[in-house]
């Protein structure tokens, strides 16, 4: 509505047209108020409906390929309105498909581009994996997984947890035994 007052439409009755045509519910009075606070110059200008951070990184995470096409747009929308974010994710769709494709051998070039042109919460994370680089190499390059050791210990401290402290580690251990 500020825009179209600032376009020379200052009636109050022709901007609440306006607004009805449009699907606009409210009352007269209201766009009256608000005409007239505009006119003394202490109206508050109408937010923009910014998305959410969860949405955005679901969007960065997920290949483009998946994503619809109004995710896409709304995406290059925040990416062109923050060019920090448009970094962080180039940089994140890079790690991203470095991992899913094993490629090693880009594995430096990425962590040497983190850490000098991107954001500092990039940057630390490339950080620490510099400092646990053959881990990471290995993990990355190696068959091996601990995948399932990691599975049955995260499925004991489920039982674990169940049980409140309550019960002694016979019964835990007996638990443990006896499930699938």
């Amino acid at each position: 509505m500020q825009h179209r007052f600032q376009a020379g439409c200052t009636s109050s009755m022709q901007l609440y047209r306006e607004l009805l045509a449009l699907g606009y519910t409210g009352g007269y009075h209201v766009v009256n108020r608000y005409v007239m606070a505009i006119r003394k110059g202490i109206a508050v200008p109408a937010r923009s409906v910014a998305p959410r951070p969860r949405n955005i990184t679901s969007w960065i995470m997920q290949p483009e390929e998946t994503l619809s096409p109004a995710d896409v747009a709304q995406l290059e929308t925040v990416r062109n309105a923050c060019p920090e974010i448009a970094l962080a994710c180039d940089l994140a769709r890079e790690f991203t498909n470095m991992l899913r494709h094993r490629r090693v051998h880009l594995l430096q070039d990425w962590i040497q581009k983190a850490e000098l042109g991107g954001p500092d919460a990039i940057g630390i994370f490339a950080d620490s994996i510099r400092q646990d680089l053959h881990a990471v190499t290995a993990g990355l390059t190696l068959s091996y997984s601990s995948g399932i050791v990691e599975g049955h210990v995260n499925r004991i401290k489920t039982i674990k947890r169940q049980m409140y402290g309550r019960a002694s580690f016979a019964l835990l251990r007996a638990r443990v035994l006896l499930q699938p």
